[in-house]
């Protein structure tokens, strides 16, 4: 039983790392055409809102008073990201309010 636990992680980590690898290593050998590359710029983007919003609208960490701190923190994580225009220090800023908030707050 242990082998084929042990087997499945390994088998996916596998195709994990095969997924993530192979679109880099065949993309690299191309060179994209400039509205390509400015579309692809946007992903990062997209994808950091779409996490925002599912935290904000599933399930949204709350003090007992009812004050949303993840709409706080989601607050703080923005006004970094429009100081900052950094990707990291968007979501550097956004943990450690959401933690700071969920200490003092609840």
């Amino acid at each position: 039983m242990e082998r084929n636990i042990l087997l499945a992680i390994f088998i996916s980590a596998l195709v994990t790392a095969l997924m993530r690898t192979v679109p880099i290593l065949l993309l690299s050998r191309f060179r994209l055409a400039p509205a390509l590359q400015q579309w692809l710029s946007f992903i990062p983007a997209a994808i950091m809102a779409a996490i925002i919003t599912a935290e904000l609208l599933g399930k949204p960490a709350l003090t007992p008073s009812g004050v949303s701190i993840s709409l706080l923190a989601a607050a703080v994580a923005a006004l970094a990201g429009i100081v900052t225009r950094s990707l990291f220090a968007t979501v550097l800023a956004g943990m450690v309010a959401f933690s700071g908030l969920s200490y003092f707050l609840m």
